[in-house]
C-alpha cells in the first residue's frame, strides 16, 4: 500500500474478501504520522483486521528523523537537541489513543527486546488472528522495537534503552481486552 494507506487498503481487502485474515504491518511514520487519520477511522469503524504497529521512536527507514512516537528529549536527526515537547508536543501513545474507540476489540503493547517478550508478542499475534474469527473489530498490537543504527547505539545498548527509557513511557501489556461474553463462540 502507499505510505500511510495500509489500513485503507486492508479495509478494502477485508470487505471484498470477508472470510480472509487481513493484517497490516506498519511503522511510526506510516501509522502514527501520515496514516493517523486512516488508522483512527479504521478502528472507529471496527473493521475486521489486525494492525501490527512497530514503534522504534524514529523514522527508521529514512535516517532517523523525529517521529510522532519520539520520546521527550530524545535526539534524532531532525531534533539534534532532543524532542522539545513545548514546541512539537508530546509523543503519541497509539494504544491509549485507539483503545477507547468502540471498534477496537483488542489493544495491546509488547516488545521484542528479550526472548520472553518475543514469546508474549507471538501469543498476542496468535490471539489477534483468533479474534478475527469473531468479526467484532480491530485487533491492534503495538510492538516496542529498537533501531540501533539510527539510535547510534549497539544492539545491547539499544535493548537497555528500551528497558530504561521507552518502557516507562510506553508500558507493556493489554490496554483493552475482550470480555468473556465477547469471546463466546471462539474456536
Amino acid at each position: 500500500a502507499a505510505h500511510g494507506r495500509a489500513t485503507a487498503v486492508a479495509t478494502g481487502i477485508q470487505r471484498v474478501l470477508p472470510d480472509k485474515y487481513v493484517f497490516t504491518y506498519q511503522g511510526d511514520g506510516d501509522l502514527a504520522a501520515i496514516g493517523t487519520a486512516e488508522t483512527v477511522h479504521c478502528v472507529n469503524r471496527g473493521e475486521n483486521i489486525m494492525i501490527i504497529f512497530i514503534n522504534n521512536a524514529v523514522y527508521g527507514m529514512t535516517s532517523g528523523q523525529m517521529a510522532p512516537t519520539t520520546l521527550p528529549g530524545m535526539k534524532t536527526t531532525t531534533s539534534p537537541y532532543g524532542r522539545d515537547v513545548g514546541f512539537v508536543g508530546m509523543p503519541l501513545k497509539m494504544c491509549e489513543l485507539l483503545a477507547p474507540l468502540k471498534g477496537a476489540f483488542y489493544v495491546t503493547r509488547h516488545s521484542v527486546h528479550t526472548p520472553a517478550n518475543v514469546r508474549k508478542f507471538k501469543k498476542a499475534v496468535t490471539n489477534g488472528f483468533k479474534y478475527q474469527q469473531l468479526k467484532k473489530g480491530v485487533t491492534f498490537i503495538e510492538v516496542i522495537s529498537n533501531c540501533p543504527s539510527n539510535w547510534k547505539l549497539t544492539p545491547v545498548k539499544s535493548n537497555e534503552f528500551i528497558e530504561k527509557e521507552m518502557l516507562p513511557y510506553y508500558p507493556l501489556g493489554d490496554v483493552k481486552v475482550p470480555s468473556k461474553e465477547d469471546l463466546a463462540g471462539l474456536k
